[in-house]
This record gives structure tokens, sequence and C-alpha cells, in this order.
């Protein structure tokens, strides 16, 4: 009778046991329904950092919908699809929980256009070639003169002693002031002059003191903005820069 029992005792606990594994299983079955159903999505999708880069155009490129699964998203291929576009230089990208993902782009800045044999490029401040175009349409950056690169493409990188001078001088102007030069001239290694678009010239000089001479510049261009002076050229290649204002 009692080994009756304890067969019935032990058929019990089996059962038991059965059945917690049982709902363990259709739990976790249900957890993974869930998070792979459309809608466990996430709510929002920010995209930081960027100018150029429009969010469309950082989602795409990323190959990010603007609803996706949380679960699916891998936060390592976005990054290297973005890294892979010329105009992205760094990515980072965050999961918050429960329904963000951030996506915070650094982009290359475009510092300059140069002739090549074909048109013009666009480079960055490390010479990295990032657009080629046969014309020049719309110019938000200064044209640098006085040199003509060969056939180059999208990727390549400028190694030019004369234009890695010009871009240390751009790369260290605030946008404000950059957006002001429509022409960098090379008539020499050691002449380089600066057109403004308000026809205004600024003697550069030398390759020396070129991040001096680009700081003078910001502030004497704000100057002249504030007491909209008349000018008709500036001089940095002396330690005291010369103004000279133009004769009506």
């Amino acid at each position: 009778m009692q080994t009756a029992e304890r067969l019935r005792a032990a058929r019990k606990r089996r059962a038991s046991i059965l059945a917690l594994w049982l709902a363990a299983l259709i739990a976790l079955i249900a957890i993974f329904l869930f998070i792979n159903s459309p809608y466990f999505i996430v709510g929002t999708v920010v995209v930081e950092g960027n100018k150029y880069v429009t969010v469309e155009e950082v989602l795409r490129i990323a190959g990010v919908p603007e609803k996706i699964n949380i679960f699916r998203l891998k936060p390592a291929e976005i990054k290297a699809r973005l890294t892979s576009d010329l105009r992205v230089d760094e990515v980072q990208v965050e999961r918050n929980f429960p329904a963000t993902i951030t996506i915070h782009i650094g982009e290359r800045q475009p510092l300059a256009f140069v002739a090549s044999q074909y048109g013009f490029v666009e480079i960055d401040r490390q010479g990295i070639v990032m657009v080629a175009l046969k014309n020049l349409k719309q110019v938000k950056v200064p044209v640098i003169t006085g040199v003509r690169l060969g056939n180059v493409y999208v990727g390549d990188q400028i190694n030019n002693p004369g234009l890695a001078n010009v871009l240390t001088y751009l790369s260290e102007l605030d946008e404000g002031a950059l957006n002001q030069l429509s022409e960098v001239n090379i008539k020499s290694p050691d002449e380089l002059v600066v057109y403004t678009t308000n026809s205004v010239c600024i003697r550069i000089g030398d390759n020396q003191r070129l991040l001096e001479k680009a700081k003078l510049t910001a502030e004497i261009l704000q100057e002249i903005a504030t007491k909209k002076m008349t000018v008709e050229y500036v001089d940095l290649n002396y330690t005291s820069p010369i103004i000279k204002i133009r004769s009506k």
C-alpha cells in the first residue's frame, strides 16, 4: 500500500515538474514571438550631429527604417554602412530602451574646391576628395586657385604641400568666417592671398604662423562686418596686421 502511494506521489511530482517545464517553454515561445512581432518596435529613431547629410539619407544609408524591431538591430552593421560614406567621419549607435535608437554622426566638413583634370573636386581638411563635379554651380566654400590636380577620384587623399598649407589655414576658421571667403590663391609657396565675397583682399603671405593668421582673419572679418568698414585689403604678413580702408 505504501509502495503504491509512493508511486502516485512520484508520478505527481513528475507531472508537476513536466507542467512547470511546459509552462516555461510556452512562456519562452510567447516572449520570442512577442519580441519578433510588429508590436515590438522602436518608437523613434533619432539622428544627431548631421548638417550636410539629411536624416532621410542617414537612415537610407544605414538601412534603418523609421520603425524597426529593436532586437533585430545590429549597431555594428549600421556603423559600418554609415562610415562607408565619405561624408561621414564618425558614428555612434545607441539603443535606449524601451523605444529609442540614437544615431550620432560626425561629418567630414567640406573645406574647399580645387580644379582637377575633369572639373572640380570638393575636399575636406585632410585633403580627402568628397565630391567630384564637372562645373561649379553653387559654391558654399572657397575655391583654391593657383594649383590644378590631375585625375583624382572620390575617396583619394591629395598629397600636395602647397595645398596642405591652405587647408591648415582654412581648417582653423569657424564656419562664419569660412563662408565669407570666395577664393584662396596660391601665387607661390610663400604667397597666399585670400579674397572674400565682398572683394576684400587678405594677404596671408608665407606658411608661417598660419594658425595665428586664421584667428586674425576671423577677428578682422567680424570687425569689418560689425563696423561696416569699407576695406581694400588686409595684410597679415606683419605682427600687427594692416587694414587698408578703401578710398572713396
